[in-house]
């Protein structure tokens, strides 16, 4: 896996390797500034990227905090 490959929000919705819906990462991102999902987030014009590598971080920080997503 490329550390930076970058994926639109759609693409980790209608993955496999993810189990959240469009819905869940519309308010993960709503909420990137109090989560701390913002450093794997990159605004490319009006469209929100993802770092994969960066996400996949965040998600197991998660696990850490209480498993609250």
């Amino acid at each position: 896996m490329d550390h930076n490959e970058y994926v639109s929000i759609k693409d980790i919705a209608e993955s496999d390797d993810y189990p959240f819906t469009m819905g869940q990462m519309r308010h993960f991102l709503m909420m990137r500034h109090k989560n701390g999902l913002q450093t794997a987030i990159r605004k490319i014009g009006k469209r929100l990227y993802l770092r994969r590598d960066l996400f996949d971080d965040w998600i197991e920080s998660q696990s850490s905090r209480g498993g609250h997503l």
